[in-house]
């Protein structure tokens, strides 16, 4: 008996798998409803959980859970505030750099000449970010790496043509076209308002016009540096580096690493797929910090929340952008 109802069992899934009847997997359904999660206001992102057989939804505060459905086609659905997610462009005096860092041999907010990651920068029209390192393209010429809402576009969004100035520091920061130290060569497009986009990473790249200190990062006590050599990916629970104008340098864990992020930038918003998420470790000013694990290059933060840092991941930068760490 026990024997035919084995055989029986098997047959059955067998006969599924020929009609293409094999269930739903956790992942499928995310992906089948992350634009209709998406379109329900207040929800941050939408990420999946394959061990617990859960999908995630990201709230900016807990209210917002009534109007997430509980169950989505026999899969549990699980609510996590974590806030609004915002791009990290310096906006208000309240993100100057910490004080602590002004009395050490170098200032995150100064001029340099050769430049090196973790410093101010930006173009003449929007506010301050970080330069994340110094990197070189395919034509072998040195170029800085930071977010595209850093180089890239101006204070209404709109993407600048190449050759426009990049200032270091940032104009918030004093800089301006004396301050000169690259022209804008290339960005990753991003696409705004639009719930179907496949954005995955707010990147850009300027070709140096002085020189730089390829893969130095400013160090946490502002008088040295360490060095970013190659790639690699990471999982939940890794704890990771960053370097930033604002905040300097601090570490996070990791916390998700498929995630699709709602991100706004003032009057238009974007979804980003594909990213890594870490537990809070920056502020307004750092946007293009990069992050490292153990010297390896893994991400480029742009975004966050109160709670949460949104980091691109790495491989979804480097080969867009024509360029080697």
């Amino acid at each position: 008996m026990k024997k035919i109802i084995i055989t029986l069992a098997v047959a059955i899934i067998l006969i599924s798998m020929v009609n293409g009847a094999m269930p739903a997997k956790v992942k499928e359904i995310r992906e089948k409803y992350e634009s209709e999660l998406f379109a329900i206001e207040g929800v941050s992102g939408v990420s999946v959980d394959e061990a617990n057989n859960e999908i995630i939804v990201y709230i900016e505060k807990q209210e917002i859970s009534k109007k997430v459905p509980k169950v989505l086609e026999g899969f549990k659905v699980r609510n996590q505030v974590i806030g609004k997610i915002e791009a990290l462009q310096t906006t208000s005096a309240i993100e100057t750099p910490f004080m602590a860092y002004q009395t050490a041999p170098y200032l995150r907010i100064g001029s340099y000449n050769p430049v090196f990651g973790g410093l101010s920068v930006g173009n003449p029209y929007i506010t301050a970010g970080t330069l994340g390192l110094v990197a070189t393209d395919s034509s072998g010429k040195s170029v800085i790496l930071s977010n595209a809402h850093v180089l890239a576009l101006n204070s209404q969004n709109n993407f600048l043509p190449s050759g426009t100035s990049i200032y270091q520091p940032g104009t918030y920061d004093g800089g301006n076209s004396l301050n000169t130290i690259a022209v804008l060569s290339r960005y990753i497009p991003i696409t705004f308002n639009s719930k179907k986009s496949n954005n995955k990473a707010d990147a850009a790249i300027a070709t140096l016009s002085i020189p730089g200190n390829i893969g130095d990062i400013l160090n946490q006590n502002n008088d040295g540096f360490y060095k970013i050599i190659g790639t690699d990916t990471v999982s939940k629970n890794d704890i990771v580096r960053k370097s930033g104008r604002t905040t300097g340098v601090t570490t996070g864990m990791v916390t998700d690493i498929t995630a699709s992020v709602k991100v706004s930038y003032g009057g238009k918003w974007a979804i980003f797929k594909d990213q890594i998420l870490v537990t809070n470790f920056s502020k307004g000013g750092d946007s293009g910090s990069v992050v490292d694990k153990d010297g390896k290059f893994i991400g480029l933060l742009f975004a966050g929340s109160s709670t949460t840092t949104i980091v691109n991941k790495a491989g979804n930068i480097l080969t867009p952008l024509g360029i080697t760490v």
